[in-house]
């Protein structure tokens, strides 16, 4: 399957790069860019997040999760659906705002899940049940840790 490589297909793939780069589960729980001055100067992981959540919810390539995931033809490259569907409603249980596939991608009459985006409130008690389900999704979807800087969104790459 031939894909053209488009700008945001591009970031997504810096944000997975900088992600998988950066591993760093040792660390205080902090970015994964911790001192690295090459990745400081792009930001930390959380305001390369935010605006990438930021384009998200400006763009027409996102969806919310519960429905999208109804349909037949809405599938991921590689993530197991049913443990997208449970992390789904686990945010939504903790208080999430929104819960959306994003980065969607249509090929051959299918439409693929590239990105799962988490909107969070700014309640401090709901972000804060919302942070204990992240750090069990960053375990299953390969994320560095994260903790709440303030954020406006958690981003699961899903492909």
């Amino acid at each position: 399957m031939k894909t053209k490589l488009t700008p945001l297909m591009a970031g997504l793939m810096l944000i997975a790069l900088a992600l998988a780069g950066g591993c760093n589960k040792a660390g205080s729980g902090s970015s994964a860019s911790g001192s690295d001055v090459d990745a400081d100067s792009k930001g930390s992981l959380e305001q390369r997040v935010d605006k990438h959540g930021d384009e998200v919810m400006a763009s027409d390539k996102k969806a919310e999760a519960r429905a999208w995931m109804k349909q037949p033809k809405h599938v991921f490259f590689k993530a197991d659906a049913k443990q997208v569907g449970k992390f789904v409603e686990d945010f939504y249980n903790a208080g999430a705002t929104q819960v959306l596939i994003c980065d969607i991608e249509e090929e051959e009459g299918a439409q693929y899940g590239e990105g799962l985006l988490v909107v969070l409130p700014t309640d401090k008690d709901a972000r804060k049940k919302l942070f204990e389900v992240d750090a069990r999704a960053n375990t299953a979807f390969q994320n560095d840790d994260t903790s709440d800087k303030g954020q406006k969104y958690l981003y699961y790459s899903l492909d």
